[in-house]
């Protein structure tokens, strides 16, 4: 947690937002700090930040949203075309270079993407391999190391190290190779051998052994350090991205933004980043957050974890009646307060008031006794009360 609360650099500020059940609405959003979002289940936290921020912000910048493909053809046929999002951004858009939006959906959907191939650590690994005595007396360059290339996999599997099996009444299964068994790579590959262990043994090691194996490899413990900072010590470096949760693919997502060199000017967007975290984890990722701010960046994301809120320099809540919130509290003992200001006249941002009359009510169900009842419905039905 900083010592001090960051004030706002400017603001992106939107207008006539219109998403689900989100009705014209005028907001903004503080820029240069870490913000955020809370509110109630349903309240539209997610439709504000995730799809109507991303979808304006990246149109503005020229990278349109990608579309999410459905992952068979009744889904395709049977789920509606999502309506895009209204609204336009009316300032502050100049202040941001790049959208990077870290989401929880998967990273790949075979197991020929792993965690080493999709933080970029597995080329150096490879060239480390390539480097050795016995590899240049071969010839072997890199990308003999490599199982997408043809000449360094394993012929059936091509490399992904396990095959699919087609079931006739059920959805098709991966099991391991047959020939390779899982290394992925053939016998020839699998005799170079760098430190005592081969492609596919390093392969099998966590992060937090593979740590220690290339303590001195700087390149390598440069990926690995963001691992461990965000918590996925214990998974493997071949890994395949299947095997991830939701919450695993999105910290492996901020891993690989992190190694990045940091310019500054970028908008990171995360929606309930700590979903099956640890208080642990969630420390860790919150660490990991508070770097990319005090690098120039602005990060805001979609949360109810409390802990998380605290330490953001600015929140905003969302609900059916709308409560402005922020943290502005400038004295480090008052922190964790809220500045809580109801406008004088309630001005939901549904575009209809949340309110019932007596006369709209819903009747109180009672149990009672049914008995006689000649209705379809309650035919030979007898109810007593408890």
């Amino acid at each position: 947690m900083p010592s001090r609360l960051r004030a706002p650099a400017g603001w992106l500020r939107l207008e006539g937002v219109t998403r689900n059940n989100l009705k014209a609405l005028d907001c903004a959003f503080p820029l240069g700090v870490l913000t955020t979002v809370t509110g109630i289940s349903g309240s539209g936290k997610s439709s504000l930040v995730s799809q109507a921020l991303v979808e304006l912000v990246g149109e503005a910048l020229g990278a349109a949203a990608p579309v999410e493909e459905p992952e068979d053809a009744e889904a395709l046929l049977e789920d509606r075309p999502a309506a895009p999002s209204e609204g336009r951004i009316v300032g502050g858009i100049e202040d941001i270079r790049r959208l990077i939006e870290v989401d929880q959906k998967p990273i790949g959907r075979t197991p020929r993407s792993n965690l080493a191939t999709y933080t970029g650590l597995f080329d150096h690994v490879r060239a480390l391999f390539a480097a050795t005595p016995e590899a240049r007396t071969r010839h072997y360059d890199a990308g003999r190391f490599s199982f997408n290339v043809a000449k360094g996999r394993c012929p059936r599997c091509e490399g992904e190290g396990f095959v699919m099996v087609e079931l006739l009444f059920l959805p098709s299964v991966y099991a391991p190779c047959p020939v390779c068994h899982g290394t992925r790579y053939n016998p020839k590959t699998l005799e170079i051998i760098y430190r005592g262990k081969s492609i596919a043994d390093v392969l099998a090691l966590t992060v937090e052994g593979a740590w220690d194996f290339f303590a001195d490899a700087p390149n390598v413990c440069r990926s690995l350090k963001v691992l461990r900072e965000v918590g996925l010590d214990y998974l493997r470096l071949g890994q395949p991205a299947t095997e991830f949760s939701g919450g695993e693919a999105q910290r492996v997502k901020l891993a690989t933004e992190l190694q990045r060199a940091q310019r500054g000017g970028a908008l990171y967007v995360l929606d309930e980043p700590t979903t099956g975290l640890h208080p642990t984890d969630v420390e860790r990722l919150l660490n990991q957050l508070q770097t990319l701010v005090d690098t120039g960046n602005s990060v805001i994301l979609v949360d109810h974890d409390m802990k998380l809120a605290a330490a953001s320099d600015w929140v905003i809540d969302i609900g059916p009646v709308p409560v402005k919130m922020a943290a502005v509290l400038s004295s480090q003992a008052r922190r964790q307060e809220l500045r809580r200001s109801r406008p004088a006249a309630p001005q939901p941002i549904y575009g209809a008031r949340w309110e019932r009359s007596r006369s709209q009510a819903r009747p109180e169900r009672r149990l009672g006794t049914l008995r006689g009842k000649q209705s379809a419905r309650y035919r030979g039905v007898t109810v007593r009360p408890a």
